[in-house]
């Protein structure tokens, strides 16, 4: 065997024994429906005052169970809110208070994490200012 051979299966085992952290997806999702986003004392007017502390309403979906811990994660991409919340075990519904959210520009990012760091796919909505004191969601951003 030549030294470039035993080089190359000296590397071969020492990746093949090398230790990884393989996880499999959490197999759950999230939705917001249309009236999701919602602003719980609108002032007379969110045209005037779009800089809200907003609720968020959804549910988990999915064949993985809900496991008590399991946090939803909220990040506005546009902004600088964000919130979490931990699960009982199997809770499909979930109300976050209290994020503060631009109605003019935001994305908010959802996602579930797993008490052993499993991650779901995360779920994109946004909310617009639909009339004087109305938001409506919508699933998706504009850049996301």
């Amino acid at each position: 065997m030549t030294v470039l051979s035993r080089i190359l299966v000296g590397l071969l085992v020492v990746a093949a024994c090398s230790p990884h952290e393989a996880r499999s997806a959490f197999r759950r999702s999230l939705s917001i429906d249309d009236r999701g986003i919602s602003v719980p004392l609108p002032p007379p007017s969110l045209l005037d005052a779009p800089k809200q502390d907003v609720d968020i309403s959804g549910s988990s979906d999915g064949p993985d169970a809900l496991v008590a811990g399991t946090v939803v994660h909220v990040e506005d991409a546009e902004g600088a809110g964000h919130a979490e919340l931990k699960l009982a075990a199997d809770q499909r519904s979930f109300v976050i208070e209290g994020i503060a959210v631009d109605l003019r520009a935001n994305c908010l990012e959802l996602w579930l994490v797993t008490p052993d760091g499993r991650e779901s796919e995360h779920t994109f909505v946004s909310a617009a200012i639909a009339g004087p004191q109305e938001v409506a969601t919508s699933v998706g951003c504009n850049d996301a």
